[in-house]
């Protein structure tokens, strides 16, 4: 994971977006189809595995990562249990289930390979180095915004930009806030 910059660039995103596609555009055509529920419920099973990769992913944490990274496997599960009623149903052949089931097992290696990484030592050590360089470049990025000229004052009518939420607002050192 040493690179990594943005949750598109991380293979478990990428396999499980890869699945994603084929099995929308497996809905888009037969009994799927025409089965409203049925085509909701396998549309919104794969697309929570890619969902959940990318919220853990923004969430500067391994261990709050991993338990994104757990929701994203149980929801790829869940549309392989998914696939198997479609055959029940008659909607698809137990083939075109099976090819499926290939980008599906991909997409649970690499997510898998993830969470084995983010329970790691190493997940650990590459967090608080990058928690470190943050805090290290604080000063600059704080320069540059205060470099920057100063807004004028808004016209009547005019909304302010919004503000930040408070727990992401820099401490004070006043403890009533």
């Amino acid at each position: 994971m040493t690179g990594v910059r943005r949750f598109t660039q991380l293979r478990a995103w990428q396999a499980c977006n890869t699945y994603k596609n084929a099995i929308y555009r497996l809905c888009e055509n037969g009994g799927l189809s025409r089965d409203l529920r049925r085509r909701s419920q396998l549309e919104e099973a794969v697309k929570g595995p890619t969902d959940h990769v990318a919220e853990g992913f923004g969430r500067f944490n391994p261990a709050d990562f991993a338990r994104f990274v757990v929701m994203a496997r149980s929801s790829l599960m869940e549309s392989q249990n998914q696939l198997l009623d479609a055959v029940d149903r008659g909607y698809i052949t137990e083939q075109v289930r099976r090819d499926h089931d290939v980008l599906a097992e991909a997409a649970l290696q690499e997510t898998t390979g993830l969470l084995e990484y983010l329970q790691s030592p190493d997940a650990l050590r590459n967090a608080r180095r990058a928690r470190e360089r943050r805090i290290a470049s604080r000063p600059e990025r704080r320069s540059h915004r205060t470099s920057k000229p100063e807004p004028s004052e808004p016209e009547a009518g005019t909304e302010l930009e919004p503000r930040t939420e408070r727990e992401h607002e820099p401490r004070s050192e006043n403890p009533e806030g």
